[in-house]
């Protein structure tokens, strides 16, 4: 029995699959564990989501910034970008089902047997394991309540607030929860968030005095020893981060990288090449 975490999907299918018979992923005996953005941008998001529902007792999902504006557009709080390629989707005979099962999967998903968790983005360096998991559970019942989940969708898209405060309550509680495990990527020295440099490279960046959010580390020690942080979102990073704890997954697939799986027992890192879908310079 094996367990892999695989990154960012965007709706590649084929890629996944040829993927999951390279890693020989047995849905009767292995876990499979997605750092999110199943979907947007990508060809295949049907046949992409459909799959992961199928096999949801052994695939494991959390939500990405690109699963949380196709839940806004089928709310009517944003509108659908042809780029996007979400009419497939939104013409699906089982739209409900895959709409339910979007609105109940976390920001954060935990697998205790191998020492890890799974989110999109990451986690804020102020916030250890316990508190992510417990800011997650927080978010998932603002989108069980349907209007609060209203409320959430329509004012998400905002570059507020930049530090965190655990005093926060409402929308921009709920907002900065949200920036942080779907959208960030550099933190300031004092750890604000940075909402406007996401296509810069690390260099440029730190010259901006903007860093990783994952160079500020220390409360993972805190939770557990040896817990990992498994995390997808930044394709830039070619899944580059230099902290024993941390695994960056995110290839680039849907850019024309490729897809890549990490296998829990090992750590060995198994990729299949992108059929190329989108120029590297569509990136957001």
């Amino acid at each position: 029995m094996s367990t892999f975490c695989i990154g960012d999907l965007h709706g590649c299918y084929d890629e996944f699959m040829q993927l999951l018979e390279k890693i020989s992923f047995d849905e009767h005996k292995d876990s499979l564990y997605l750092t999110g953005d199943l979907i947007g941008r990508g060809p295949r998001p049907l046949e992409t989501v459909n799959f992961v529902m199928k096999y949801q007792d052994c695939i494991h999902t959390v939500l990405g910034n690109h699963d949380l504006n196709f839940l806004a557009v089928l709310s009517n709080e944003r509108k659908a970008r042809p780029k996007d390629n979400l009419e497939p989707l939104l013409n699906a005979e089982n739209l409900s089902e895959i709409e339910n099962f979007l609105l109940t999967r976390p920001l954060i998903k935990f697998c205790k047997e191998k020492n890890f968790a799974v989110c999109h983005a990451g986690i804020h360096p102020l916030w250890d394991l316990r508190t992510a998991k417990k800011l997650s559970k927080e978010i998932s019942a603002v989108l069980a309540n349907p209007l609060q989940r209203c409320l959430l969708l329509r004012n998400m898209y905002r570059d507020n607030p930049f530090v965190w405060n655990d005093n926060y309550r409402g929308m921009v509680r709920w907002r900065y929860i949200v920036n942080v495990f779907t959208r960030m990527r550099l933190v300031t020295e004092n750890l604000a968030l940075d909402y406007g440099h996401s296509s810069a490279s690390l260099e440029e960046a730190r010259e901006e005095k903007l860093y990783p959010w994952f160079d500020f580390v220390p409360p993972l020690q805190r939770h557990r020893k040896n817990y990992k942080l498994i995390f997808g979102h930044w394709a830039a990073l070619n899944a580059k981060c230099q902290h024993e704890n941390i695994v960056a997954l995110d290839t680039g697939c849907v850019w024309g990288g490729k897809l890549t799986a990490w296998n829990a027992q090992d750590g060995k890192r198994t990729s299949v090449p992108s059929a190329g879908h989108l120029q590297p310079s569509a990136k957001i």
